[in-house]
């Protein structure tokens, strides 16, 4: 699909259908609007008029030009109240558009976004490239090679082609949309991974994706199975994944900088649990299908390091992928068990389904021990966190406020939508255990805090940070730019926190 950007005037444009967009309370025609009108016989004014469309977000019009200009078809598309208009609307809203395209069977489109704004840009050039591409591919993003191919052909869009003002520089316009490409198809490989049934990504596949993965990327990548798990004594993850007939997998991926600084190295671990069922401590059957989604922050740990591997980023990562089952067989490890962690401290599992954060123990112990200096976890941790921050934030935790702040930022600057919740020694008392170091559990108050002061205690005081995505890497209720199912939340963070390595204060601004 060819992306790319025009000055020419829209009802010229030899197009299947042409989107314009119009804000809320605002729907005057501009100079190019009413010279369309004219050639339509004011059909476009008299929609206007009758009010049966007010440009509110996710609204839409059809209407067919019967060839009295080059489209074949003309749709109006709601941008919502203008004081409102931000990256992210425009995201949905070139979402919706190739939806509705598609489902016109339009395969050459044409986006006339900012037809009230002729003289000048409501976001910079940059930014604008980025966030239309991130809608184009997001909200073309379909999970269905598992369904049945009808007889009709699918309808397949070619060509897209913005209709940007005069004043906008086309070579940043151009640098943006590469960008968001390279995003778009970072959270697309999280998506795919997330979507796959459990019986098809088992702990070696999503191993063997990860390996095929680095290796078109140019990453180098090591994959080690048990036996080499086990003489890196981490029997915190091996108690995790001792229950399964698939055993586990840790991957290390990496990535080398430009070289500029090389005692500061980056650390993304991501839990890849392929199916949870919580273990002896089963979880309930209703919902439990959804379990194939626990291992949404090794899928983002994935789609993040190719695109940073595109990118090109000054600095180096290291990807950590701890992946495994948790299930109830004979050989399950049991409510009561001690387990020894890496790095020898001692933890009483109180309950099997708080699983995510004993794998995620061992795998920020040997990142450290790699070399990584700065830490981000991501998983898809506690569903206290979902009850916390309900589906629209990911809830994080942070031992450092710079490293946090960089990540906010870039959360900012990504349009992803991460809450800080309290790192606090008062809460280290829930932890303690009789017969252990630490227990595995904190008890049902401040879960998700006290899941995140647990892992603290295997960072060695690295500068961390911990992303809860347990509310946000799945949706039933999509936006334009998702499908229900796998959202890959946080790839774009990740990718962001990277690019933003070492603290650029202007990251913040460009983040506007």
């Amino acid at each position: 699909m060819r992306t790319e950007m025009t000055t020419q005037k829209p009802e010229l444009l030899e197009v299947d259908l042409l989107a314009v967009g119009f804000f809320e309370e605002d729907l005057t025609l501009g100079t190019s609007m009413k010279e369309m009108d004219e050639k339509l016989e004011g059909q476009l004014a008299a929609v206007l008029e009758e009010k049966s469309f007010k440009g509110k977000e996710k609204e839409s019009s059809l209407l067919h030009t019967f060839k009295k200009i080059p489209a074949r078809k003309l749709l109006l598309i709601g941008m919502g109240k203008k004081e409102k208009f931000d990256k992210i609307v425009l995201k949905n809203v070139v979402a919706q558009v190739c939806r509705k395209a598609k489902k016109a069977k339009c395969t050459r489109v044409g986006f006339f976004p900012f037809q009230q704004e002729n003289d000048e840009m409501l976001m910079s050039e940059a930014i604008a490239g980025r966030f239309i591409h991130e809608g184009i591919i997001t909200g073309l993003y379909e999970f269905n090679q598992y369904k049945k191919k009808e007889n009709e052909e699918e309808t397949h869009i070619s060509h897209i082609k913005m209709i940007m003002p005069a004043v906008c520089d086309e070579k940043k316009f151009a640098e943006g949309l590469e960008v968001g490409k390279i995003m778009a198809e970072g959270i697309c490989i999280a998506r795919d991974l997330v979507n796959e049934p459990p019986n098809r990504m088992t702990p070696e596949n999503l191993a063997l994706e990860a390996e095929a993965m680095a290796k078109r990327k140019g990453l180098t990548v090591e994959v080690m199975d048990q036996e080499e798990i086990e003489k890196l004594e981490m029997g915190c993850f091996l108690g995790v994944a001792q229950g399964s007939i698939h055993k586990p997998k840790l991957v290390v991926l990496r990535y080398d900088g430009d070289g500029k600084d090389s005692e500061n190295v980056i650390g993304l671990i991501g839990k890849g649990l392929t199916f949870d069922t919580g273990g002896i401590s089963l979880k309930p059957a209703a919902g439990m299908e959804e379990m194939k989604t626990d291992m949404a922050g090794a899928a983002a740990v994935l789609g993040a390091m190719s695109a940073i591997a595109d990118l090109r980023p000054s600095a180096s990562v290291i990807g950590i992928l701890g992946i495994c089952e948790n299930m109830p067989s004979h050989r399950a490890y049991r409510p009561g068990d001690v387990l020894k962690a890496m790095n020898g401290k001692t933890v009483e599992v109180l309950n099997t389904d708080a699983e995510g954060r004993l794998v995620l123990a061992d795998c920020l112990t040997f990142a450290g021990r790699l070399g990584a200096t700065h830490l981000v976890d991501i998983a898809t941790l506690t569903g206290a966190c979902v009850i916390a921050l309900g589906n629209h934030y990911t809830g994080m935790i942070s031992n450092d406020h710079e490293w946090q702040q960089l990540v906010l930022d870039a959360g900012k600057e990504a349009g992803e939508k991460l809450w800080p919740l309290p790192l606090d020694e008062a809460y280290k008392e829930q932890l303690k255990s009789e017969v252990a170091d630490l227990a595995n559990v904190g008890g049902r108050p401040a879960g998700a805090i006290t899941a995140g002061m647990f892992l603290e205690a295997f960072v060695d005081e690295r500068p961390w940070v911990h992303l809860d995505i347990a509310g946000t890497a799945r949706t039933s209720k999509p936006e334009p730019h998702q499908q229900k199912g796998g959202t890959g939340a946080a790839v774009v963070t990740l990718i962001q926190a990277v690019c933003n390595f070492p603290y650029n204060e202007s990251a913040e601004s460009s983040a506007d």
